[in-house]
C-alpha cells in the first residue's frame, strides 16, 4: 500500500490559520448583514412606517424591503442603502474600522447591552433620552453607531440608570483602550449572540442577566 504522505507542522498550523481567518471572515460579514437588516428595520419602525409604505417611498417592492430586513440577507447595495436613508430622513455614513475582531466585538457588546437594556426596561428611545438629558438622535446612536462615543458625563448618568461601573462601560464603549482579556472573551460572546431586533427573547433576557452581573462583578 502507498505510504501516506504526514503533514509538517508548519503545513498543520498553516491550515488551521487560514480556517480560522475564514471562519472570522465569515462572522464578521453575519454580523454586519445583521446589523444592517436590525437597523432597517427599527429605523422603518421608528417612523411609524410598514414594510409596503417604505417600498413605495423607496420606488421598489415590499419584497424587496423584507429581504433587506433579513439578517441573512447578503445582497446590500450601497444605493439601495442611500435611497432608504433618504426615504427616512436619515443620513448614510460608512466607515472603516480596526481590524481587532476583538475590539470591535467589544464595541458591538456595548451598543447591544444598551439596547437590551432599555428594552428590558420598557423605556423607548425617547424615554432614555429624556432620562439621560441626551437628544433623540444621541439616543439613538447610542444602540447604533459604532464611531459615537459617549462622553464621561453620558457614562456617568448610564451608570447610575442602569447600575453597571463607568469603569466597565467606558470599556466597553471604546473610551479606554487597554481591555482587560477576560472582559474582551465575555462582550465577543455576548456581542455574538444578538439576534431580535424589538421585544427581547427568554434566552437574550437570561444572556444579558448573566453579562450586567459579570460586569458589575468586575470591579
Amino acid at each position: 500500500m502507498p505510504k501516506r504522505k504526514l503533514s509538517t507542522a508548519s503545513q498543520i498550523l498553516r491550515r488551521r490559520y487560514v480556517r480560522d481567518e475564514q471562519r472570522q471572515h465569515s462572522l464578521e460579514l453575519e454580523r454586519a448583514n445583521a446589523e444592517i437588516a436590525r437597523n432597517i428595520a427599527a429605523l422603518r419602525q421608528e417612523a411609524g412606517l410598514t414594510q409596503a409604505e417604505l417600498a413605495k417611498r423607496v420606488r421598489t417592492t415590499q419584497s424587496v424591503i423584507s429581504r433587506l430586513e433579513d439578517a441573512d440577507y447578503d445582497g446590500h447595495s450601497l444605493s439601495m442603502l442611500h435611497r432608504i436613508a433618504d426615504a427616512l430622513g436619515k443620513k448614510l455614513t460608512i466607515s472603516m474600522e480596526s481590524r481587532d475582531s476583538d475590539l470591535r466585538s467589544v464595541r458591538t457588546a456595548f451598543r447591544e447591552v444598551v439596547r437590551r437594556l432599555r428594552v428590558s426596561h420598557g423605556y423607548t428611545v425617547q424615554d432614555v433620552a429624556d432620562r439621560l438629558g441626551i437628544s433623540s438622535s444621541e439616543a439613538v446612536s447610542l444602540e447604533r453607531d459604532d464611531s459615537f462615543r459617549p462622553s464621561p458625563l453620558l457614562l456617568h448618568r448610564i451608570s447610575k440608570m442602569y447600575d453597571i461601573p463607568q469603569r466597565q462601560l467606558a470599556l466597553l464603549c471604546g473610551a479606554i483602550r487597554d481591555v482587560p482579556q477576560p472582559i474582551r472573551e465575555r462582550a465577543s460572546r455576548f456581542a455574538a449572540m444578538s439576534d431580535s431586533f424589538s421585544n427581547l427573547t427568554d434566552e437574550e433576557k437570561k444572556e444579558l442577566d448573566i453579562f450586567v452581573n459579570f460586569l458589575r462583578s468586575e470591579v
